[in-house]
């Protein structure tokens, strides 16, 4: 009796000593377990926040707004003055919603009944620096036309071209008569470049 006793005791001391076992090994070792770091996404900005926009990049060259075309203009014949040689000016308007710049010589054609030189008379340009004329909507700028009023041809029509442009206005011829010069080196009749305001 007394031996099961002391089996029985002996028992409950081994287990108990397997318990402190196990609550022991529910430590783990220093350092096993690595340390957690911070995700890919968090550390790294969003992406592009590194760099600015393109539209932040090219907002000045955005309101400069390129250059003036046909369609953003409205062309019409300013006063004319002088007494032999004078001075017309074509005044162009920006009549679109955007800015635009107007820089040197367009063209301009005289164009009237037929001649021995023909019903066109091709307007040499001024030997004058231009600038660029930037137009913010409603802005104006101008072409002067100076020519010599004691000739015999009398023209009906002005065909204005804008800078950096093929096609044409037309406007009403508001002058006399003038001296054709067409292949003249230096003549009296001639255009500027675009200039700023109405002329």
């Amino acid at each position: 009796m007394a031996r099961t006793r002391w089996d029985l005791v002996a028992a409950v001391l081994a287990a108990g000593v397997a318990l402190t076992a196990c609550a022991g090994g529910s430590d783990w070792p220093q350092g096993s377990v690595p340390a957690a770091s911070p995700t890919s996404g968090a550390a790294a900005p969003p992406t592009g926040s590194a760099a600015p926009t393109s539209e932040a990049a090219t907002s000045p060259a955005a309101d400069a707004g390129g250059k003036c075309r046909l369609d953003d203009l409205r062309a019409s014949v300013g006063a004319t003055t002088g007494g032999s040689q004078r001075r017309t000016a074509v005044v162009w308007t920006n009549s679109s919603d955007r800015a635009c710049t107007m820089t040197g010589f367009g063209g301009v054609d005289l164009a009237g009944p037929n001649d021995p030189m023909g019903p066109v008379f091709s307007l040499r340009r001024q030997e004058a620096a231009a600038e660029p004329v930037r137009l913010a909507p409603g802005g104006t700028a101008h072409t002067t036309i100076t020519w010599l009023s004691d000739g015999g041809w009398t023209p009906t029509t002005i065909r204005a071209t804008p800078p950096d442009e093929t096609r044409s206005a037309s406007l009403a011829w508001p002058g006399g008569p003038v001296l054709r010069q067409d292949g003249a080196t230096r003549p009296g009749t001639y255009i500027s470049p675009v200039t700023a305001g109405s002329g």
